[in-house]
């Protein structure tokens, strides 16, 4: 889970940084949701969540490409 949510938290700051600067209500919204990310991260870790293997992280990423990229075409 703790992997999950660092990619998550990740995948929002993308979207930040290609957020228009005047969009402030977006801007928000999406800070919101990479704290709470970031929240449910240490949670976990708190918990006794271990980290993956690195093999593993990467495994995940690629997977996380490929769902948030064919979603475009869904």
């Amino acid at each position: 889970m703790r992997e999950t949510e660092r990619q998550v938290e990740g995948h929002l700051a993308e979207h930040l940084l290609r957020l228009p600067a005047q969009d402030t209500r977006s801007r928000r919204i999406l800070e919101t949701m990479q704290r709470e990310e970031s929240g449910h991260a240490h949670a976990a870790q708190a918990v006794g969540a271990e980290e993956l293997p690195p093999p593993l992280r990467a495994l995940m990423g690629l997977a996380s490409k490929l769902m948030t990229r064919s979603a475009y075409w869904v």
